[in-house]
């Protein structure tokens, strides 16, 4: 089914938008033992937009990082996860056809950090600790999302992104 287009009609429409994570693990690291690490995301759904809202739609998402060892020595892990699309951490964009909802992610629930790449405005989120044999290290990090307030040239549709995850160890 076609979205429905603004026919200039000023009433607020319902829009359902949602981010994939897509999770990537560098190679793994070897020391005195070998470390292999995974990546499982959870995505962030935005669920109904209202264009005409003042306040913005806020939600979170998950990143599990876990990581095993082989030989016989405890390994050190330090390592960070980024966060890259097509579009940048503090301008990211939802799509649907050409129709487009700008949103952001957050290393904070306060929302004011910006989560990237480690380059221009986005950070990343630092994965540091002992990975032992027989005990696996994990970690859970969480994704804040914000759709901005006010988008009202959004017309009706599924939105979508494609965010990568990856973690540098």
């Amino acid at each position: 089914m076609k979205p429905r287009r603004h026919t200039g009609q000023s009433r607020p429409g319902i829009l359902l938008a949602a981010t994939l994570l897509k999770a990537l693990a560098a190679a793994p690291a070897y020391a005195s033992g070998a470390v292999s690490c995974s990546l499982v995301a959870t995505p962030l759904v935005f669920g109904i937009y209202v264009p005409f809202s003042t306040s913005p739609d806020d939600v979170t998402a998950t990143i599990t990082v876990t990581c095993t060892a082989t030989g016989s020595t405890t390994v050190p892990l330090a390592g960070a996860i980024s966060l890259t699309s097509v579009s940048t951490s503090h301008g990211r964009q939802l799509a649907d056809g050409t129709y487009t909802l700008r949103y952001q992610t957050f290393l904070d629930s306060a929302r004011t950090m910006f989560w990237g790449n480690g380059s221009g405005r986005g950070s990343m989120v630092p994965v540091v600790g002992s990975v032992s044999p027989g005990v696996p290290f994990q970690q859970v990090s969480i994704v804040y999302g914000r759709i901005l307030a006010r988008q009202s040239g959004a017309s009706v549709g599924s939105y979508t992104d494609l965010i990568t995850a990856t973690l540098n160890y």
